[in-house]
């Protein structure tokens, strides 16, 4: 069965996020299997990230078979051999010449799974009486999310009982806020980029998780949210 990247709980969709860590394995050549459905494989890596034009740039293997088979598939997947896992997968790879020689192109994915805490992977945060809260704006007034993880492009929250209809995939949820430490209240808009599969309790109340994307975020908040999560990284590492 082929590993679905979008149901793993490290799943990212902030695009910055996903074009730092490219580019930190560009900067690092870090190694990484490429396989295809049918059932080629590659040891490849990434020479280079093209943000502006949306484009990942990958080594090539010195048999132009092995290539022109890569480039046939409809489905590729890669994962690092070494230390950060990183994962993720493309519909569609083509050769294109680079200055130094051929090279593979394919899109910035849309998401990627990474399972290792750094800089721009979101953490767990406190729960219980100091759980961080969103509010986001409902025809009533507000509703209330618990925050579970937070990352410098965003957040995901926890909802219990029937997931209103406003939580669609892409759906841009505005006039959203969240409460930090300290300064309390932060204002933003939220894109929702990730939908798990609601789960029941153990009291039958059904729970579902929630990927959001901060948007229109203000650079003091911003450099807030940056310095909240150095401070959980550093707790969670000193309780390990």
């Amino acid at each position: 069965m082929t590993h679905r990247v979008e149901d793993s709980p490290f799943a990212l969709y902030n695009r910055k996020e996903i074009v730092f860590v490219l580019e930190d394995l560009a900067k690092h050549r870090v190694a990484i299997n490429l396989d295809t459905q049918e059932g080629v494989g590659l040891v490849t890596c990434v020479l280079g990230v093209n943000s502006e034009g949306n484009h990942v740039y990958m080594d090539i293997s010195p048999d132009d078979q092995i290539n022109e088979k890569i480039t046939n598939s409809r489905h590729v997947s890669f994962v690092t051999q070494t230390g950060v896992k990183v994962r993720w997968h493309s519909s569609h790879l083509r050769l294109v010449g680079l200055q130094d020689g051929d090279a593979f192109s394919m899109l910035v994915p849309a998401v990627i799974e990474r399972v290792q805490r750094r800089e721009y992977f979101r953490l767990n945060t406190p729960q219980g009486s100091n759980a961080l809260i969103c509010k986001i704006p409902v025809a009533a007034g507000f509703m209330e999310a618990t925050i579970v993880d937070i990352s410098v492009g965003g957040i995901g929250i926890s909802i219990k009982g029937e997931l209103p209809e406003m939580f669609s995939q892409g759906a841009l949820l505005e006039g959203c806020s969240i409460t930090l430490p300290v300064i309390g209240a932060v204002p933003t808009n939220l894109r929702v980029r990730g939908i798990w599969t609601s789960i029941t309790t153990r009291s039958g109340e059904q729970m579902s998780r929630i990927g959001l994307e901060f948007e229109g975020l203000s650079r003091g908040a911003a450099n807030v949210i940056q310095r909240l999560v150095i401070q959980l990284e550093a707790e969670q590492i000193s309780l390990n």
